[in-house]
């Protein structure tokens, strides 16, 4: 979609944005509630599914805010009216692939509507560049799909889910009606600074997590685990604010210059999703070696940690890869990673108690932190040297 205007000039997230968010606190909190203890297949696959409608909701009202701006009439109220669908959401989680499947479907709907709502009008207007129908199929037909899917019993209403998310993930593939130039319009600055915020959400969620498990198990070996969980997620805090989001800048800028679009849409709206699922299933693994410090983690809590763990750096080399960093730098790091957890956290997670394991990842992270400040710094020197 593509809108009317000069091209953007620095934006922030306004006031009206960060309010916003505070549904998506409820809403990581809800569905990360049942991956603690010894989760299976069917509690992983129950998250990745009810998580990503709802982060995608997220990721399509920032590009539209980012569009719009949040300092408008029309804008606060597309975020204020949003904001009952995405609880409605996060309400219908627990059982969002049971008796809440209709309502969860109609917060679904409910948030399309509203970007429906903001994007028709420049559609309308005359001599626009935005092409009515692609508000049309964007979020009008996924929005009356949702809805249908309420009354139709399963397993034909998630069909009709993946039917919905699918109108949607073609149509960001398709540029039909979309051209370079609205790549161009978009704010990275503000881009950067939401996804951001979106992380420190569920960063956030894992300090609550440890918090609150420590008040219910307040036990040495639970202070002991609680303190190497929370060096866990403050050195993941670290690596993103550090140079992920430096990375992020760097990226989306010179993606913006180079008129990589698919670049931009993949790393805004596709791999963030990987990287903060990665740290919400983190997240629970630490809650649940804080209540059982002493024993091993079980089978469900091992493939969180190791796994959540992998996630997050897959993410970031994916990341790194689109915006054009070479293979080889990339590898540099994310192969350490892989070594890593495969030898050494993988093992630790099976046969040491659960406190040792989150130490383990907590080594795990810090040595891959230092390494990949040191190859920045060589990278660094080469570039200086080559410059000079």
């Amino acid at each position: 979609m593509e809108s009317e205007g000069a091209a953007p000039q620095e934006q922030r997230a306004g006031w009206f944005e960060l309010f916003f968010d505070l549904v998506f606190v409820a809403t990581v909190a809800v569905l990360a509630h049942d991956l603690h203890g010894d989760p299976g297949a069917k509690e992983f696959g129950t998250f990745l599914v009810l998580f990503f409608p709802a982060w995608w909701a997220w990721a399509n009202l920032t590009v539209t805010i980012n569009v719009f701006g949040s300092d408008n009439a029309r804008s606060q109220a597309l975020l204020l009216g949003a904001m009952p669908g995405l609880g409605l959401m996060a309400a219908a989680a627990p059982d969002g692939l049971g008796d809440r499947a209709w309502a969860y479907a109609l917060g679904a709907a409910w948030v399309r509507l509203g970007f429906f709502a903001i994007w028709i009008g420049p559609a309308r207007d005359p001599g626009s560049p935005l092409p009515v129908w692609r508000p049309v199929l964007y979020c009008l037909v996924p929005a009356t799909l949702w809805v249908v899917s309420a009354a139709v019993p399963s397993p034909g209403r998630f069909v009709l889910w993946i039917v919905a998310v699918a109108v949607e993930v073609v149509l960001l593939a398709v540029r039909a009606g979309v051209t370079a130039e609205f790549y161009s319009r978009l704010s990275t600055e503000h881009l950067v600074e939401r996804i951001g915020l979106f992380v420190v959400i569920v960063l956030g969620e894992s300090v609550y997590t440890v918090v609150l498990t420590l008040a219910e198990h307040f036990t040495r070996p639970s202070a002991l685990a609680a303190l190497l969980a929370f060096v866990v997620v403050a050195e993941l805090a670290m690596i993103f604010f550090t140079w992920g989001t430096t990375e992020a800048a760097r990226g989306l800028g010179r993606a913006q210059a180079g008129g990589a679009d698919r670049a931009i849409r993949d790393t805004v709206m596709y791999l963030p999703f990987v990287l903060v699922s990665g740290i919400t299933v983190i997240a629970a693994a630490l809650g649940t070696a804080v209540a059982e410090p002493d024993h091993a983690l079980p089978p469900g809590s091992r493939w969180a940690l190791c796994g959540g763990v992998l996630a997050f750096y897959s993410a970031n080399a994916a990341i790194s890869l689109r915006y054009g960093d070479p293979v080889r730098t990339v590898l540099g790091w994310y192969l350490p990673c892989l070594v890593l957890t495969l030898a050494g956290l993988v093992p630790a997670s099976v046969f040491l108690p659960a406190w040792a394991a989150v130490g383990c990842a907590a080594a795990v992270v810090f040595a891959l932190a230092k390494l990949a400040k040191y190859r920045r710094a060589a990278r660094r020197r080469v570039t200086g040297a080559a410059a000079s």
